[in-house]
């Protein structure tokens, strides 16, 4: 099986679907008190990448998580 892996010239609004993922996260974990971070190749301004926002997600607690 072959694999294509498709890498694309920086786009600016990864920067804001970052933004609006963040949005979301914050909303729905935040019991937890998340701190969420753009990670990956497209927060990197200029840098071409895969076109696929990678997030990591910091919860306060990993017990308060599984009960969401």
């Amino acid at each position: 099986m072959k694999r294509t892996i498709i890498v694309t010239p920086y786009q600016s609004n990864w920067k804001d679907d970052f933004l609006s993922e963040q949005n979301i996260l914050n909303e729905t974990l935040k019991s937890t008190t998340p701190i969420i971070h753009h990670i990956g190749s497209t927060s990197v301004p200029g840098l071409a990448a895969k076109p696929i926002i990678d997030i990591l997600v910091e919860v306060s607690s990993l017990t308060e998580l599984d009960l969401l």
